[in-house]
């Protein structure tokens, strides 16, 4: 492959300069719920939330007399999260999968 000698001139002779970003500010770390094991405090509320999920795999093996299972591969990923309201402990829960483990 062949580069023209101008693009090599120009990329190969110019410093590469880092731009002075402003600095934002950071969003505070999340912090565990108390009471609630698993879940974290979404930052400026009093709402906790919990990510989780599973993946599980498998494949047949056969021998010369029997053809190969397919692979199996199944999954799941859940969101619950909790909000404290006057009226007691609102959830809301979503989980969604495929597969039949």
């Amino acid at each position: 492959m062949r580069v023209p000698v101008l693009a090599l001139a120009f990329f190969g002779s110019t410093p590469v300069l880092a731009l002075d970003l402003p600095k934002e500010a950071m969003a505070p770390a999340s912090e565990v719920c108390p009471g609630k094991p698993g879940f974290v405090r979404i930052p400026g509320t009093q709402s906790c939330t919990r990510l989780s999920g599973r993946v599980a795999a498998g494949a047949g093996i056969g021998n010369g007399s029997r053809a190969m299972a397919p692979a199996d591969v199944t999954g799941r990923i859940a969101v619950d999260h909790r909000t404290q309201t006057d009226y007691g402990e609102v959830r809301t829960y979503v989980r969604i999968g495929n597969g039949h483990r």
